[in-house]
């Protein structure tokens, strides 16, 4: 049957590379107008753009979903039912009611836990031993619709960052698709309501949450720098020899018990690395970046900056 897959990030590629291998080809992709990127901020377009163009499927881009331009082209393209991952913006109410089966919508999460818009970065933050991905039927309310099948994945590695984990659930996600999208539209699966009363929800990064609170836990840290990497990254505050303050994005690291006594924030020097106190134990830096520079080992980063020991970080 004809559909139209929406989708932006890295995490909805994956999944269209996959469906495009299995022959699951969309007869219209809609994703993000190109954005500004890099230093010099070069218009670029999304991940998913350029697989289409790659693939030679029509796109659309539009700023807003609302637009009668927009909303008569999708009409025209007539599709039964319309794929949507990680788009990143909201679909209007005259959209869901265009394909006779509905948007369906694939979430990176065990639905109703974790509604939102971080919910790989949630679980992760949150110290989670199971996550999974949810198919459901996609309503006026945010990720509320029926479930129509979803799979569960075993957080099994203690030290997964967010980009391993997405492209895990993207990959699973796919798998899903593939194998219960026919299932519903023959019509042999009955989407099945959310308990509301379950629900969880989880917000948008915000800048405040990429600081790093020393007073927090090695643990709580630790899961700070796997979830917000490599976008938007977590950073500190440092004063140089000279006086002047400098902001240093914490790359990957580990969390180590106590053995070393000292306030929050305080640096030290561990197995040739860069350390830091926590609340409860310490963090030991493995790749730091500081501004404006490249991303360097932290024993390289200490060897030619001695000042930064003892100082109590911000």
């Amino acid at each position: 049957m004809p559909f139209v897959f929406f989708g932006s990030s890295d995490f909805a590629k994956i999944v269209l590379e996959k469906l495009l291998w299995t022959q699951m080809r969309p007869i219209l992709i809609i994703t993000n107008p190109p954005k500004p990127k890099g230093r010099k901020q070069i218009l670029s377009p999304s991940p998913v753009h350029l697989l289409a163009q790659d693939d030679n499927i029509p796109v659309l881009t539009p700023e807003r979903l609302d637009d009668p331009k927009f909303i008569a082209e999708f009409k025209n393209v007539k599709p039964e039912f319309a794929i949507l991952t990680a788009y990143g913006k909201i679909i209007p109410p005259e959209l869901l009611i265009i394909p006779p089966k509905g948007f369906i919508n694939l979430h990176p999460s065990l639905l109703p836990k974790w509604r939102g818009a971080t919910p790989i970065q949630s679980a992760i933050l949150n110290g989670d031993e199971e996550t999974g991905v949810s198919l459901f039927l996609m309503d006026e309310e945010l990720d509320h619709g029926p479930i129509i099948q979803n799979a569960e994945y075993r957080i099994q590695n203690a030290r997964i960052t967010y980009s391993e984990l997405s492209k895990e659930l993207a990959l699973l996600g796919a798998e899903l698709i593939i194998k219960t999208i026919p299932q519903f539209l023959e019509g042999k699966i009955s989407p099945v309501p959310q308990n509301h009363s379950l629900a969880t929800y989880c917000q948008k990064i915000l800048p405040e949450d990429e600081k790093i609170h020393w007073d927090k836990t090695n643990i709580e840290i630790d899961r700070k720098v796997r979830a917000l990497n490599p976008q938007p990254g977590v950073f500190t505050k440092a004063v140089t020899g000279r006086g002047d303050e400098i902001i240093l994005k914490i790359i990957k690291g580990y969390p180590e018990e106590d053995f070393f006594e000292g306030l929050p924030g305080k640096v030290f020097s561990y197995q040739d690395k860069m350390a830091v106190k926590c609340g409860k134990g310490f963090y030991a830096i493995e790749e730091i970046k500081p501004a404006s520079k490249r991303v360097m080992a932290s024993e390289d980063f200490l060897r030619g900056n001695k000042w930064i020991l003892n100082q109590i970080l911000q």
